[in-house]
C-alpha cells in the first residue's frame, strides 16, 4: 500500500484491536484526521509567538488542542486531560485515566514549512500509557499502539531495528542544541540527526528507521505516545542512569534527565558512547 493511500483511508481494525479499554481506535483515528486537516489550514502561513518556556506556540496549536479537548470531553467526560498549551490540566472524575495531548509536536518545523511534525495523543492509566496515537499529515503517516497488542504504522506492525555495527549506527536527537552538551563522545562513529519532533523520533525508533533516539528537555505529552510505541515494538526508553522512564516524574515538570530509546541492546551500547557534561 502506498503512502498517499494509507493516510486517507480508515484503517481496517480487527475485532481484537477495534476497541481497547473502552476506546474506539477508529474513532480516535478519525479525530486525528480532522485535527490534521485543521493544522494543514495553517501550515506555511502562520506567525508564531514565544511562550514563557521559550518555545513556539501558534494559532494552529491552539485550534487543534481545542478541537481535541472538546471531542474528548464529550466522548470520555470522566477522564482527565493533560495538554501542552495553556497549561491545561483537567482531573479525572473517577479513577486515574488521563489523556495527554500534544496538538503540534514539532512546532518549529511546522512554522518553517518542514514536514516532520504531527499531533500526538495518549491514554494513560495509573500513569502508564495504554493507547497511543501520532498523526503526521505531511508525510501521510499514522502511528498507533495498544498495550499488549502491538505498535503500527497504518496496518504495518512495527519492530525496532536489530543492533547494527557501531559504524552504521544512526541516532536521532530530540533537542537540536544537544551538541552543546557534548552528549556523544568522540568514540561515536555513526550519524546524528535532529528532525524536529520528539514523538516522530520515538516512532521512527519503534519502526526501525534509526538505532536509537536521545531525548532531553521533554514533557509528558512529548513522551507518552512514543513510549508505548517503543515498548510495543520491542524497544525500551531509559534514563541515562539505566532507570526505566516514569511518566509520573513528568506530571508537573520536564523529564529530570537524558533518555535513550531504541532496541534494548542498542540502548546499552549507547550508554558507553555518551559523554554528558
Amino acid at each position: 500500500m502506498d503512502r498517499s493511500a494509507r493516510s486517507s483511508e480508515i484503517i481496517q481494525l480487527n475485532a481484537e484491536t477495534s476497541v481497547h479499554h473502552g476506546v474506539s481506535v477508529a474513532d480516535v483515528m478519525n479525530l486525528l484526521n480532522v485535527a490534521a486537516a485543521t493544522a494543514m489550514e495553517y501550515f506555511g502561513c502562520v506567525t508564531p509567538r514565544w511562550k514563557d518556556s521559550m518555545s513556539y506556540v501558534t494559532d494552529a496549536d491552539l485550534a487543534v488542542q481545542h478541537l481535541i479537548v472538546k471531542w474528548l470531553t464529550h466522548h470520555y467526560p470522566d477522564d482527565g486531560i493533560i495538554a501542552e498549551e495553556e497549561d491545561l490540566r483537567k482531573e479525572p472524575v473517577t479513577g486515574s485515566r488521563y489523556w495527554s495531548i500534544d496538538p503540534i509536536d514539532g512546532t518549529a518545523a511546522f512554522v518553517g514549512g518542514l514536514p516532520i511534525w504531527g499531533t500526538g495523543l495518549a491514554l494513560l492509566e495509573d500513569y502508564e500509557p495504554i493507547a497511543a496515537f501520532f498523526s503526521a499529515p505531511v508525510t501521510r503517516d499514522q502511528y498507533w499502539a495498544l498495550k499488549g497488542k502491538g505498535a503500527y504504522r497504518g496496518e504495518q506492525r512495527l519492530s525496532v531495528r536489530p543492533p547494527t555495527p557501531p559504524h552504521r549506527e544512526s541516532v536521532l536527537l530530540s533537542y537540536s542544541k544537544l551538541h552543546r552538551q557534548k552528549v556523544l563522545s568522540s568514540k561515536y562513529p555513526g550519524k546524528v540527526r535532529s528532525l524536529g519532533s520528539t514523538i516522530a523520533h520515538l516512532c521512527y525508533a519503534a519502526a526501525g528507521n534509526c538505532d536509537a533516539t536521545l531525548l532531553t528537555r521533554v514533557s509528558l505529552w512529548d513522551v507518552a505516545p512514543g513510549l508505548l510505541m517503543l515498548r510495543e515494538s520491542g524497544g525500551e526508553l531509559r534514563y541515562i542512569n539505566g532507570d526505566q522512564v516514569s511518566l509520573k516524574d513528568m506530571l508537573t515538570c520536564r523529564a529530570p534527565a537524558l533518555m535513550i530509546g531504541g532496541h534494548p541492546e542498542a540502548v546499552r551500547c549507547f550508554d558507553t558512547l555518551l559523554s554528558v557534561d
